[in-house]
C-alpha cells in the first residue's frame, strides 16, 4: 500500500515538472508550427522535397505553384481567415477586414449628430460637439481604425465609460463604450482589431455620476441612448472625424 502511495506520489511529481518544463514552450512551437505552414503552402516545399529531389529552377517552380489553376484568390484568402480564427481562438484577439469606420456595420448614415456647434441634447452635453456620434445597439463592436496604443479604458465624465487609442499624431476616443473593456492600458493593437463594443446607456455604481435620464436612472456619461460618440484629436487639438473616416 505504501508502495503504491509512493508511485503514485512520484507520478505526480514527474507529470507536474513536465508540464512546468514544457508551459513556456507551448506559444513559441505554435508560432514556428504556423511559420513552418505558412512557408510550405507558399512554395509547395513537402512536394518539392519529396518528388524534385534533382536540381530545379526555383523561379520556376514557385512560378507555377501560382498558376490560377493551382491557387486563386479566393483559396489565399481562405488560408488567411483559418489562419486568423485559429490567432483569435489562441490569444483572444479579434481582427475584422474593413475598419474604415469605428463601429462595425455601421457608416455616415448613421451619424445622429456631427462635429461642431449644435444644441445640447442633454443636461451636461456640450453645444459644441467635439466629435461624432453613431447610432448603434449596446453590444455593436468598435474598431481601430489605425495601428496603435491604448491610452485610456476609464469613466470620463460625460463621455462616459471610455476607449482612447494613440496612433502617431493622431488620438481616437470611442465614448459610453461598455465597462466590460476587452483591451487594458498599454496593449498594442492592429487595424481592424475589435477593441469594444457598444455600451448600455444606463450604468450603476459608478461614484458620484452626475448623468441621469429622466427617469431618474444614472446613464453611460451624457446620453439620451445607446451609440458611439468619436473623438479624433490631431496633435492634442479636435478635427472632424469625417476628414478622415471613408
Amino acid at each position: 500500500m505504501i508502495k503504491k502511495k509512493a508511485k503514485n506520489f512520484l507520478k505526480k511529481k514527474i507529470k507536474t515538472a513536465i508540464i512546468l518544463i514544457l508551459k513556456p514552450l507551448i506559444v513559441p512551437i505554435i508560432i514556428i508550427s504556423i511559420i513552418f505552414l505558412f512557408v510550405c503552402y507558399i512554395t509547395d516545399i513537402l512536394y518539392l522535397g519529396d518528388k524534385h529531389k534533382d536540381k530545379v529552377d526555383m523561379k520556376e517552380e514557385v512560378k507555377y505553384y501560382y498558376a490560377d489553376e493551382e491557387y486563386t484568390e479566393e483559396d489565399s484568402k481562405t488560408f488567411f481567415e483559418s489562419v486568423a480564427d485559429f490567432l483569435d481562438s489562441i490569444f483572444g484577439v479579434e481582427i475584422l477586414g474593413n475598419a474604415d469606420f469605428p463601429v462595425v456595420g455601421k457608416g455616415r448614415g448613421d451619424i445622429t449628430s456631427y462635429y461642431g456647434y449644435r444644441k445640447a441634447p442633454t443636461s451636461g452635453a456640450s453645444t459644441y460637439h467635439s466629435g461624432i456620434d453613431i447610432a448603434a445597439p449596446e453590444g455593436t463592436k468598435l474598431v481601430a481604425i489605425l495601428d496603435g496604443k491604448v491610452t485610456r479604458t476609464s469613466w470620463g465624465g460625460a463621455g462616459g465609460y471610455t476607449i482612447t487609442i494613440e496612433s502617431g499624431e493622431y488620438s481616437f476616443s470611442y465614448c459610453h463604450s461598455d465597462p466590460n473593456f476587452i483591451v487594458k492600458v498599454g496593449d498594442e493593437v492592429k487595424k481592424g482589431q475589435v477593441i469594444g463594443k457598444v455600451g448600455p446607456k444606463n450604468v450603476y455604481g459608478v461614484p458620484g455620476n452626475p448623468y441621469k435620464d429622466s427617469q431618474g436612472n444614472p446613464t453611460n456619461g451624457a446620453t439620451t441612448g445607446c451609440h458611439c460618440h468619436f473623438t479624433v484629436k490631431k496633435n492634442g487639438e479636435t478635427i472632424d472625424p469625417l476628414t478622415i473616416l471613408k
